[in-house]
Formats: C-alpha cells, structure tokens, sequence
C-alpha cells in the first residue's frame, strides 16, 4: 500500500468527478448561504474579515467529509479484517451512488418532481448555531461533508475497497483520512473562489453544474450496472444496435492448450486491462492469468460476473484464476465499479 498514491488518488478525485459532483453540492450551499446572509444584513465587510469567511464553509466541508470518510473506512477495515468482502458490493455500491448523484443533478435543473428533493439541515438544527454568523455558515457545509458519505464518487468507492481489505479498522481509515486529505487543496480552492466570486442568482452556474451532474450520474449507474453484469448496459444497447463484432476480428487466435488447459493472459494496469478482448476456445478447461504492475485503481478488484468469479489483485504480481470450461459467448471481465471492462470472446 502507497500512501503517496492514496493521497494522489485524492488529488485527482478532487480535480474531476469528486469536484463536479461534491462541489456543486458545494457551491450551491454557499450560493444559498450568500443570499440569506445579503437579504439580512450580514455579508461580510472587510477584506481580511471576507477571507476568513470565504474559507469558513470550505473548512466545514472538509471537516465532515474527513470526519465520516476516516469513520466509514474504520469500519470497512474491522469488517474486511473479519468476513470476506464480495467484490460486487463496489458495484452495488456505485449503482447507488449514480441514483443518487441523477436525482441531485434534477434537483439543481429544477424539474419537478426532482426539484422538491433538497440537500440542507433541517431548520431545527441551524438554530442551535445562529448565534454567531460565521458558526451558522460552517455548521451546514460540516452537514454537508458528512453526506457526501451517500454520493461518493468513483475513486471514493475505489478507496473505501481498499481500506476493506487494508486489514485493520485503524489501516482503513488511515486510508480514507489520507484520500480526503488529498481532496483537500482542489476542494478548498474550488469552494474558495465560488464564495468570493460566485453570484447566488447564477442560472447559468446551477444548470451547468446540474447538467455535469445527471451525465456523470449516469455514468456512475452504468458502470454499477456493468460490474454487476446486467444484460442491460450502455455498451450492451450499442452493441445490439451496431452488432457489436467489429472488434472481434482484430482477435489474436485462442492460445494452444497446455496439458489440456488453455491459459488466458490479460495485463490489469491502472488504466484498463490489456488486451481488452481476448479469444478462448469453448468446451475446454481454461485459467485466467492476470497480470499487475504498479496498479493502483479499482481494477485490482477484478470479476467476470457472468460465472460468478472475483479476485482481488496485488499491485504488483500475477494472479491465475480457475475459469473451468466455457460455453460459446462472451464473457465480461470488469473492475469492481464498472469503469475498466474487457471480454473474453469464446468460439
């Protein structure tokens, strides 16, 4: 396990999907914690004071978000170290996550009924904190960082697998502690310029941020979908439209059996696996063989739902896989959230 690479896997959740999708959630909060605070009175004045209120909500968020995080990966570390996790919870997981993350993109485009559907602490909370301006704007963004535990972005998923099989409740959330902290710089700069400069009546802002959302949302549920080998996935409706088999002629032959089993080779990196397709021949004993090297992304948990296996992979090594004998088909190969996928073409 890198801690340098779990911390840069944080860096590059807070510079794409984790942004758009936490951070609008962001933004949108402090643009309604400007209009509350302008129509009664209590906008900052001041530059020294505005800055430090600029990075009160940022600070509240992050708080919350490593608060929960390092929490949820404690947990996930005592459980991985006692049961046996299946793999396909990621997908389960990321199924959940893209629903989630589709009703608040609708949410921020306003369409009914999706528009009812709001993320902010009830009234009765904020109470207990409207003494003091600048505890009332970091008391809800700090509500805000714990929920982002129900909308995790995919390298989140990717960690929180990771802090699972971390074998230890201490392992997995120094784990978790050490991404959020990663997301730190990204999220406080995004959260910062959006409190100085953002305009709270920004139409254009909300359904930008809105549209981002629903599209990668979907994305998210599609690759759930594929991870827990559903017949019904986008790459499944293109195929069916486009005959999916241009692909398949560019094939290397299936490999020459060895004591009766043919053994199948696939390179596993952090960006996908390699070949994306591989042939095999029906009505033969077959392993898998899969090769790492430096991986570090959610494709070191591997499965073929189709037949039920799953594998988690070592960063760096090779990993042979008993697939018994195969049927004529396709047999999906995918990362646990459905981002990387590869095929084993049987004939």
């Amino acid at each position: 396990m890198s801690w340098w690479a779990i911390f840069g896997a944080g860096l590059l959740a807070g510079a794409t999907t984790c942004a758009v999708a936490q951070g609008g959630l962001l933004v949108g909060l402090i643009a309604r914690q400007k209009k509350a605070a302008a129509a009664a009175g209590l906008a900052p004045s001041g530059q020294v004071d505005g800055v430090r209120e600029d990075l009160v909500p940022v600070l509240g968020f992050l708080a919350g978000k490593l608060l929960v995080l390092s929490a949820v990966g404690l947990l996930l570390g005592v459980l991985g170290s006692l049961v046996k996790l299946d793999a396909r919870v990621g997908g389960l997981a990321t199924v959940l996550a893209g629903s989630f993350m589709v009703v608040l993109g609708l949410s921020t485009l306003g369409v009914p009924p999706f528009d009812r559907f709001v993320l902010a602490p009830p009234t009765s909370w904020t109470r207990t904190v409207r003494k003091s301006t600048r505890s009332s704007s970091a008391f809800a963004p700090f509500l805000l960082g714990l929920a982002t535990v129900l909308i995790p972005c995919g390298v989140t998923i990717s960690m929180m697998l990771l802090a699972a099989t971390s074998g230890s409740g201490m392992a997995g959330a120094s784990v978790m502690a050490v991404f959020v902290l990663g997301t730190a710089p990204m999220f406080a700069a995004f959260g910062f310029v959006t409190q100085r400069y953002a305009s709270a009546e920004s139409r254009g802002l909300g359904l930008a941020l809105g549209t981002v959302v629903v599209v990668l949302g979907l994305v998210t549920l599609n690759g759930g979908m594929v991870a827990l080998g559903s017949p019904v996935t986008a790459q499944s409706v293109v195929a069916s439209v486009t005959g999916g088999n241009g692909g398949q002629a560019a094939l290397s032959p299936a490999p020459a059996l060895v004591d009766g089993v043919q053994v199948l080779h696939i390179d596993a990196t952090s960006g996908g696996y390699s070949p994306s397709s591989i042939a095999a021949r029906a009505g033969v004993p077959t392993r898998l063989v899969i090769r790492t090297q430096n991986t570090q992304s959610c494709i070191v948990f591997t499965l073929l739902p189709t037949l039920g296996v799953q594998a988690t992979l070592p960063m760096t090594g090779e990993t042979s896989i008993d697939l018994g004998t195969l049927s004529s088909g396709e047999v999906p190969i995918s990362c646990s959230m459905g981002m990387y996928t590869g095929t084993i073409v049987v004939s």
